[in-house]
């Protein structure tokens, strides 16, 4: 079968690799995008925290009035027991842009490939890539989507498959892990409250974090080491509820919610790639490196990434091998940064400073 052309294909249809189709389709309207997403934005999606300074990202893509037609939940603030069993808040209403949101999450990353598809990207939804073959001129994918088969041709791809950087470590790429964080999530039903603020509240093994979702909803994790939950068999769905019944504050909040799902475990790990672009390729968002959930900044990060990403292929496009290598260094120098604040914020929490979980990051870990 003919190959359908395009110059850049996007592997993954999340914030960051969303991102970058808008912002190319801003910057370099005669480019022809497609975005390759393997899902229907039709499960529930983890990361649904968005904060304030996120509002100029998506002016600058275009989509704050779309996004603001989805009507997500305002988030006033965060509140955190962490270095004392005493919880405090922290308001956003005195930060120049006012509110953050609470995310369906779904809902979101859909409305982002939607729009880019309405302004010019070619969008696969339930497609997955089964082949890839380099080529004289680029790259050549073998897609599946239900039982019907393609194949794209492209100059370049950028991979924003998440964690796994499904493409980049298949063409050399290693991943540099930090921790073997991982969080075990539940979404839940709960009755209606003004109750608008992210919870994180610390315990021997690790943390708990909560917030609210659109529509009575909520999601609760609880946070540790990969080992630390085999060890304390929280691999059996019940474990999570009686871990839960020895946090304080996270029990109150959950203690009329009802489970809407069963336990989902997902990598919340901090890790970077070795290498964040190669031969006519570029990894963006979780693909390229990855933050502790603590921070809060997953779909603030991705779609920045996404939009450096574009600048760097823009530059490639017309000529300037340069854009890469500076998109090279600002991944590696943020998250470095990120590194350096990390290791303060887990240095805030000394009440259980014996334990293998705080022991591990109390040095700040350079990579």
């Amino acid at each position: 079968m003919t190959p359908e052309r395009y110059d850049i294909a996007i592997l993954g249809g999340g914030p960051a690799g969303t991102a970058a189709a808008l912002a190319l389709n801003i910057q370099a309207p005669q480019l022809a995008v497609v975005i390759i997403e393997s899902s229907a934005y039709g499960q529930p999606r983890v990361g649904e925290t968005l904060p304030p300074t996120v509002q100029p990202l998506l002016a600058q893509l275009g989509v704050w009035t779309s996004f603001l037609a989805e009507d997500h939940l305002p988030a006033y603030g965060s509140c955190s027991a962490w270095g004392s069993d005493r919880l405090e808040s922290n308001e956003f209403i005195y930060g120049k842009y006012g509110r953050g949101w609470h995310l369906d999450r779904r809902r979101f990353d859909k409305m982002l490939a939607y729009e880019a598809a309405k302004r010019g990207s070619r969008l696969f939804i339930n497609s997955s890539v089964v082949n890839v073959q380099k080529t004289s001129t680029g790259w050549r994918l073998a897609m599946r989507q239900g039982s019907e088969h393609s194949t794209v041709d492209a100059t370049f791809v950028i991979d924003a498959t998440g964690r796994r950087a499904a493409f980049a470590t298949r063409y050399g790429a290693r991943k540099i892990r930090v921790d073997h964080l991982l969080g075990a999530f539940v979404f839940l039903r709960c009755p209606e409250t003004e109750d608008s603020y992210t919870m994180v509240e610390a315990d021997a093994d690790g943390w708990w974090y909560s917030a609210p979702l659109p529509g009575a909803g909520m999601v609760a994790a609880w946070m540790s080491d990969a080992d630390i939950m085999k060890r304390q068999q929280s691999k059996k769905p019940l474990h999570w509820f009686a871990q839960l019944q020895k946090s304080a504050h996270t029990r109150r909040r959950l203690s009329s919610a009802e489970p809407l799902t069963q336990r989902i475990l997902q990598a919340a790990c901090s890790q970077r790639l070795n290498q964040v672009t190669g031969d006519n390729w570029l990894a963006a968002g979780d693909a390229a490196a990855t933050c502790d959930p603590l921070s809060s900044q997953g779909v603030f990060k991705a779609l920045r990434t996404g939009i450096l990403a574009s600048y760097a292929i823009r530059d490639f496009f017309s000529g300037d091998l340069s854009g890469r290598e500076k998109y090279r260094l600002i991944i590696e120098r943020e998250f470095a940064e990120y590194l350096k604040t990390r290791a303060e914020f887990y240095g805030q929490e000394q009440r259980w400073a014996s334990a293998p979980f705080w022991q591990r990051r109390a040095v700040h870990q350079a990579v």
